[in-house]
């Protein structure tokens, strides 16, 4: 998917609501919304770390265990709004 389309598709779905994330390996991923916001990141230089450019992506919160993560938007095949 487009950074476009990624857009216009969670526009009107609210932070914390439940979404399913198909991406193109198959994998359905139940998560819930953590950012409306579909940014890449810029480099950035620590002192002793170099933390690289990173593509487009979706921000979600999985399990638990899981936490907060990124979901690289070229890696989604669709999107879909399941729960509040």
């Amino acid at each position: 998917m487009t950074k476009e389309e990624v857009e216009k598709i969670i526009e009107n779905i609210p932070i914390g609501a439940k979404i399913q994330v198909i991406k193109k390996s198959g994998n359905i991923m139940d998560v819930r919304l953590s950012s409306n916001e579909v940014n890449e990141t810029t480099q950035k230089n620590y002192e002793n770390i170099t933390v690289p450019k990173l593509p487009p992506a979706l921000l979600v919160h999985g399990h638990i265990r899981q936490g907060n993560y990124r979901v690289d938007i070229e890696d989604i095949v669709n999107i879909a709004w399941v729960e509040d």
